[in-house]
């Protein structure tokens, strides 16, 4: 039985969401570092990290189809690895490095 609650998201609040982790973490924090690690690589890394991020994406969607919820990456590591100490400090990483 699943606690999602019809509603409770809604596709502009995931999207308002998404694109702030995206925003925050990619282009601000981590846009000076990737350009000094890459060099002359540097737009092949922007392609190379865009199909990343389109599998990452893939596997989010068949996630959320699968298993409706709005709990979001802790309500899918909860499903892979139950409730215990592993999946509430890999929950907790993933909150605090957003």
């Amino acid at each position: 039985m699943s606690d999602y609650k019809k509603g409770s998201l809604s596709l502009g609040n995931t999207v308002a969401m998404g694109t702030g982790v995206m925003i925050g973490a990619g282009i601000f924090a981590l846009l000076g570092q990737i350009a000094e690690l890459s060099g002359q690589y540097f737009a092949l890394s922007f392609i190379v990290g865009g199909v990343i991020s389109g599998f990452s994406a893939y596997s989010y969607i068949k996630m959320a189809d699968a298993y409706p919820s709005a709990g979001g990456i802790a309500m899918f590591l909860k499903k892979a690895y139950g409730k215990g100490t592993i999946t509430a400090f890999a929950a907790f990483f993933c909150m605090a490095s957003t």
